[in-house]
């Protein structure tokens, strides 16, 4: 049972959520305050701030809601010899936070995976733009919005523990071009967002020590984590998007993962790519990369030159790849949807429409090609 000190006594709503949500692994022993020598809500136990260094704790969690507020009073812990890493911002309770937003992947599979001898991997373009109930074979769909190379390969590897699985028929890797530039854990963005709280009942953080300000996030995870996923259960669902891009076209920058350049996390993914394929294969199973789709036409100049630039760099790493794993089969649909603005609601994005028009390529082409072989 971990020990909790909360600092900040007046704050009622943030309190009480810090109240309500904690894990039942975790235990308040105590409130502090740097203006109140008393806790003027409940009247629980109080320690004055100079008691603090001779209390028994593992965190402190700072109930505030304010940036200034929270680095003042991390200034006053750190001065009084709190040690850094027991000093705890209650991220998942400020304003606008993602992470009530977020499925938890690992208990879908859990309570929805039905023994899909099918599996599909990948990021949002695959988790929004394939319609596995519309493919030809059953495939159960493992793809969520920010997922890189590393935690695709977890869920496949929790998958292969679950009881329903035997052996695989199709895997559909749906990968951008800069995915072997890409590790999530990496990004401070995906733990801002709220987005990599969807894998964490895995409570695997791989590279998070590199990142700055990315500690309280995962601290909060585990503090909060369980309860809030039960709160508020947001379930894997594919909401509609009639949206059609409205940027004219010759004027969209892409996002800044298409411009980075990352020789350690490439170098990486390499080696987590081959023990995937290789994992797939062994359970003989057909592996196939998917491109998807993008609206090329909606590129400013500078963006085309940095999509044909990972575009080249991804295909000259799958050829270093089949040294060691044969021919890897790919199925690029980067621009078959040449002028169809029509089918995409952001220019890297499908919307519903475009969904449909993906879905039914795949069964046309690879489904086509698997059931030929």
């Amino acid at each position: 049972m971990k020990k909790i000190i909360v600092y900040g006594v007046k704050n009622l709503e943030l309190r009480r959520s810090i109240e309500y949500f904690l894990d039942d692994h975790y235990k308040i022993v105590g409130y502090t305050d740097g203006h109140y020598e008393y806790d003027v809500l409940d009247n629980q136990k109080f320690f004055r701030l100079e008691e603090l260094c001779h209390q028994e704790f593992d965190f402190i969690v700072i109930a505030s809601s304010s940036g200034a507020t929270q680095s003042e009073i991390r200034r006053i812990l750190l001065a009084l010899n709190i040690p850094s890493e027991k000093i705890i911002r209650p991220t998942m309770f400020r304003g606008g936070s993602g992470e009530k937003g977020q499925t938890d992947l690992i208990a879908n599979i859990d309570n929805h995976y039905c023994g899909e001898k099918s599996l599909i991997f990948g990021m949002s373009y695959s988790a929004w733009g394939i319609r596995e109930k519309e493919l030809k074979h059953s495939f159960y769909n493992c793809s969520w919005s920010g997922l890189d190379l590393y935690y695709n390969y977890c869920m496949y590897r929790y998958i292969e523990e679950h009881p329903c699985f035997l052996n695989i028929d199709t895997v559909l890797l749906v990968f951008p071009y800069y995915y072997f530039d890409y590790d999530m854990s990496r990004s401070f963005g995906q733990y801002e967002s709220g987005q990599i709280f969807s894998i964490r009942r895995l409570d695997d953080w791989h590279h998070s020590d590199q990142v700055p300000g990315a500690y309280d996030y995962i601290a909060n995870y585990r503090m909060f984590g369980e309860k809030i996923t039960r709160f508020y259960h947001m379930p894997k669902w594919k909401g509609e998007s009639p949206y059609t891009l409205k940027e004219p076209d010759g004027g969209i920058l892409l996002d800044p993962l298409w411009f980075a350049d990352h020789g350690e996390t490439v170098e990486e993914n390499q080696e987590i790519f081959v023990q995937f394929y290789k994992s797939i294969e062994s359970r003989r199973g057909t592996p196939a990369i998917v491109i998807p789709p993008f609206y090329l036409e909606g590129l400013n100049l500078v963006s085309k030159t940095a999509f044909q630039a990972k575009k080249e760099k991804f295909y000259g790493i799958l050829r270093e790849q089949e040294r060691l794993l044969g021919k890897i089969r790919v199925f690029d649909y980067a621009d078959a949807f040449t002028g169809r603005r029509d089918l995409f609601r952001e220019v890297t994005h499908l919307n519903s429409k475009g969904a449909e028009a993906f879905t039914e390529l795949i069964n046309r082409d690879v489904l086509g090609w698997i059931e030929s072989k």
